[in-house]
């Protein structure tokens, strides 16, 4: 049953996402074959204000598309669960809890693979040869600039990387689904509470997380790092492992409490109102 429910809400979600996913990848090659690609720094016509707005522009297209998703996420777990669609949804023979966790499953999907191609198509943007090749060329004194012992260190960094990508990607879909969950608890201005209810709980996660880099001396290596003048001193790639650990530990910590908090709240009522 919660392989159907998966498909279900696949299918409900798909036709719109696709849609805004593959403009983001027009945009991408189309980016990549009339801007980036015809870039020439050593030129003495480059429009740099010309360039930034359109860098400005991809920032923007990205952003939106990634918004898109979570928005698309939101109103279908929204709809399916709390509107007047709800009275049908809670007359199948599944669990409160089976409908969160399907819900779940799908739009971590959806919100992995919008992560992917936001990466690929950055890629394709800038992955042109007046940059790669310089760093095929001097990749191993790259890596060591980093701090990276060699390529082994560098690609569980990559792996860790492509964990955490995932781990946010399930922890977002879960923040959305527990801000609608806590906004059907507000009668006539369920829509305004789960927006209310999204804000104040990204806004807490945004203080718990600069509070515990603050006790993890995260900060301080930070402000260390910005004003040191010799690179020999800075420890980047230890900086970014730990930046990653606590990163990694906030978002499961944070996912978990407010799945079970969905799910408990769920279990007890469940406004149709």
């Amino acid at each position: 049953m919660l392989g159907k429910l998966i498909r279900y809400d696949l299918k409900s979600t798909t036709k719109f996402l696709v849609i805004i996913h593959i403009f983001l990848v027009a945009a991408s090659v189309f980016g990549r074959i009339f801007l980036t690609g015809r870039l020439d720094f050593e030129s003495d016509e480059l429009n740099e204000l010309l360039l930034t707005l359109a860098f400005v522009v991809y920032i923007i297209i990205f952003a939106g598309v990634s918004y898109g998703t979570y928005i698309v996420i939101a109103v279908r777990f929204y709809k399916n669960m709390f509107s007047d669609e709800g009275y049908l949804t809670n007359t199948l023979p599944v669990t409160k809890g089976m409908h969160l966790l399907s819900k779940t499953i799908s739009g971590s999907i959806w919100c992995v693979i919008d992560m992917l191609l936001i990466y690929v198509c950055a890629y394709i943007l800038l992955a042109i040869p007046i940059i790669t090749d310089p760093l095929s060329a001097h990749w191993d004194e790259f890596i060591r600039l980093l701090g990276f012992q060699g390529q082994g260190d560098f690609n569980f960094f990559l792996f860790y990387m492509a964990v955490l990508t995932i781990v946010s990607a399930v922890g977002n879909v879960i923040t959305i689904e527990a801000s609608v969950v806590l906004g059907q608890l507000f009668n006539g201005h369920k829509v305004l509470g789960s927006v209310v209810s999204y804000f104040v709980i990204t806004t807490v996660i945004a203080i718990a997380s600069t509070v515990i880099m603050g006790v993890q001396g995260i900060l301080s290596d930070s402000i260390a790092m910005n004003s040191s003048t010799t690179p020999e001193s800075i420890d980047l790639a230890g900086y970014m492992m730990d930046i990653l650990n606590i990163s990694f530990g906030i978002s499961v910590a944070i996912a978990v409490i407010l799945y079970l908090l969905s799910y408990f709240i769920m279990k007890r009522k469940v406004n149709l109102s």
